[in-house]
């Protein structure tokens, strides 16, 4: 009887690496996806160049995202769920200041090229609704994001719209675009309160 429970424990063991282990591999396909199609473009990116940068064979590849259209949404979502997961929530009182550092901070890490749902949505608008949907989805959930921390709409409107600015300010000032257009959120968001 023991060396059933044994070995029951033993095979759940390796069960739980080998899932580990896939789950692994899906997760270094995605984050080597991401970078290529930030830096290179989607259609520019091969396949062979994503399995080559995750290490992994065409066939895994495919294990996993059995279609270029799937690849490329998970990486959106992925990000997306990334991005979101580093700001505050929106009824917090710095939520808006962390949503400027935190911008700041992916320029700073993943690069000041531009926005990445963006750059999906410009290459697949007249292609595939389903990814022009998530690219504009990331959009949405963010003009929401800043409309719940804000609560006045013409003042969320600025902030979101030096969100936007900072990105595209960016391509020629780096990082630091985020960190001075958060500077100007905080001066917009105290000159309204000052009026209460």
């Amino acid at each position: 009887m023991c060396f059933i429970f044994t070995f029951l424990y033993a095979l759940a063991k390796v069960k739980r690496s080998v899932y580990f282990l896939i789950m692994k591999k899906r997760q270094d396909i995605i984050q080597a996806a991401e970078r290529l199609f930030y830096n290179n473009g989607f259609h520019a990116t091969s396949t062979d160049r994503i399995c080559e940068e995750a290490g992994v064979s065409t066939r895994t590849l495919y294990r996993h995202f059995p279609s270029r259209e799937q690849l490329t949404a998970a990486v959106m979502e992925a990000r997306q769920q990334r991005f979101f997961a580093d700001l505050y929530a929106p009824d917090h009182p710095q939520a808006v200041e962390k949503l400027f550092a935190v911008l700041g901070e992916w320029m700073a890490g993943y690069g000041a090229g531009g926005c990445f749902f963006l750059k999906a949505w410009g290459e697949y608008a007249q292609e595939n609704i389903q990814l022009c949907a998530l690219a504009l989805g990331f959009r949405y959930a963010l003009r929401d994001y800043i409309a719940t921390s804000v609560r006045h709409s013409a003042l969320a409107d600025a902030v979101w719209m030096l969100f936007e600015g900072a990105i595209t300010a960016a391509l020629i000032r780096g990082p630091q675009a985020a960190y001075d257009a958060g500077k100007a959120a905080a001066i917009l968001m105290a000159s309204e309160e000052a009026k209460r």
